[in-house]
């Protein structure tokens, strides 16, 4: 069957739709039953039918496909389409270099690359030595929350916290931390805009991140000179014993793990604190179990995945199910749905801090 002939008689999915009524999930699940392959709309980059998968096994069988990638350029359409409308690479330290640069924006062989060296440097280690600080920033955070009765949970704990623990372990000084705190902001908020009002914010963006780079980057200088016992400098000795981490690529891994782990961490302690609160149960036996807590972390990263889908392209047409799928289709894949799944998991809708969750795909 054809990517169009399949498309007859279908109720497309809309992301808008499902979270303006404030429970994604049902139509998640609605889709998982009856329509689990979703042929939705024509979209970018080349106007196909944009394929929606809903279930877990769909999603871990094709998020492994290496026929999906995340770079589009070698697509023969999509780079006839930028000798049309000839493509002008982003200057020196804009967003748009920064991000070209990162990992999560990279095809193997290079996200390998990219990805080898980073968890060459940012190993449990690197964490575990710096854990008397995190605990302190924590505690300090929390009491403040704590003394003033009431507050916003976000504001006071959630946004400051993740900002704070990983610019301590990259090895910023405490007396940059505030610096620090409001570029992730206007950078976090970057990844998160669509393509049409992120136009408008591109200059405030292209500004912080010049000013994180140039930043990074004096302390990259001084930490050649000076190593210490921190991220930067391990990251640092990972490009000069291999040769293989430029100074860009060594900037922009700093900005990935200062934005990426930052908005999750963020989604992961406000929706994890918001379940608890509705399975007062579960909020008790954690309380009076902390052991529980490795557990309870991952049952609530399965629950409400703090990030709920991730994209693809077809780098060559392909079959899935019994839908021919064309080169340079993108592809949505609904992780939060496939979290949700109960052909995986039993009373998926409940929180349970003991569950053994397997393999979700938080």
């Amino acid at each position: 069957m054809g990517i169009t002939d399949a498309q007859q008689g279908k109720r497309f999915f809309s992301v808008e739709e499902a979270y303006a009524e404030g429970d994604p999930y049902s139509h998640y699940a609605w889709f998982r039953e009856h329509d689990p392959l979703h042929l939705g709309q024509p979209g970018w980059p080349l106007g196909y039918p944009q394929i929606w998968l809903f279930r877990h096994v769909d999603v871990m069988r094709l998020l492994r496909d290496p026929r999906l990638v995340k770079l589009v350029g070698d697509i023969p359409e999509i780079r006839a389409l930028r000798e049309v409308e000839p493509y002008e690479a982003p200057a020196q330290d804009t967003f748009g270099f920064v991000a070209n640069r990162m990992m999560l924006f990279q095809d193997p062989p290079d996200h390998t690359r990219l990805r080898g060296l980073a968890n060459r440097a940012f190993t449990p280690r690197v964490v575990a030595d710096r854990r008397g600080e995190i605990e302190a920033l924590t505690r300090d955070l929390v009491r403040t929350l704590r003394d003033q009765g009431e507050g916003d949970l976000i504001e006071a704990l959630s946004y400051p916290l993740p900002v704070l623990v990983i610019a301590t372990i990259l090895g910023v000084p405490a007396e940059d931390m505030h610096r620090f705190r409001d570029w992730a902001s206007v950078l976090g908020a970057a990844i998160d805009l669509p393509m049409e009002e992120l136009a408008t914010f591109t200059a405030r963006v292209d500004d912080s991140t010049r000013d994180m780079s140039d930043y990074l980057r004096s302390i990259v200088a001084k930490r050649r000179e000076s190593p210490e016992d921190d991220l930067i400098s391990r990251l640092i000795a990972a490009r000069d014993d291999d040769g293989r981490l430029t100074d860009d690529e060594l900037i922009a891994t700093c900005v990935l793990l200062t934005i990426a782990g930052h908005e999750t961490t963020v989604n992961l302690i406000t929706n994890g604190v918001l379940a608890l609160m509705r399975h007062r149960d579960q909020w008790d036996r954690l309380v009076a179990d902390p052991s529980l807590a490795r557990s309870a972390t991952e049952e609530l990263l399965r629950y409400d995945s703090p990030v709920q889908l991730t994209t693809r392209i077809t780098g060559e047409s392909i079959e899935i199910g019994d839908v021919a799928v064309p080169r340079g289709t993108e592809i949505f894949f609904l992780l939060g749905s496939a979290n949700r799944d109960d052909a995986v998991w039993d009373d998926p809708d409940e929180v349970r801090i003991d569950r053994k969750v397997g393999r979700h795909m938080s």
